[in-house]
């Protein structure tokens, strides 16, 4: 794994949002991926600690497990036994990453921001192991999984709340890499 770095997230910032509820006898059975539709602020955590600020207001009623920059850090708004206000139907069975960036960037910058997407892969492989959660493309149908794995908010549709983010992704990357992560926690 020396080629592609440490195997575990580095959380660099824990922000605990109010904006949370229990997940009664729900298990995760997916991994949703998400853009903050805000900008990174590269070199700082600062873009982070804003996505920590607006968890933290109980008027958002939103929240995300964790966040990810495009250097490589995370933050942790909300612990994977609780659930996040993120994706309306499925917050009882999902665990929830949120990539600062927008929707319109596309395939090929979020291509590009490979720090990100390592990142992210990296809490995909821990989620995985620790939750028994397949590292492939999840499916859902109508405010029901038919396939755990990895989806994207707008995978979810409307029972998801209606979302694009984080618009064309490179998910066969972020999977491949969740893969050989994955084998390294082992």
């Amino acid at each position: 794994m020396r080629r592609f770095g440490r195997v575990r997230p580095n959380v660099v910032v824990t922000q605990i949002s109010p904006n949370q509820s229990e997940r009664s006898v729900a298990t995760p059975t997916i991994i949703v991926l998400h853009s903050t539709e805000s900008h990174d602020v590269p070199g700082s955590v600062s873009d982070l600690r804003g996505l920590g600020d607006w968890f933290a207001q109980t008027a958002a009623q939103a929240s995300s497990h964790v966040g990810v920059d495009d250097d490589g850090n995370s933050a942790r708004f909300v612990r994977d036994a609780k659930k996040a206000w993120t994706c309306v139907s499925f917050n009882s069975v999902s665990l929830n990453i949120e990539q600062i960036g927008f929707a319109s960037f596309g395939w090929t910058k979020w291509r590009k921001r490979w720090r990100q997407i390592r990142e992210s892969a990296r809490w995909i492989a821990l989620w995985s192991e620790g939750y028994d959660i397949p590292i492939r493309r999840g499916a859902v149908s109508g405010s029901t999984v038919t396939r755990s794995g990895v989806l994207t908010h707008a995978d979810l549709g409307e029972a998801g709340g209606g979302h694009h983010d984080p618009g064309p992704y490179p998910m066969k990357r972020v999977l491949f890499l969740a893969r050989l992560y994955k084998r390294a926690l082992r």
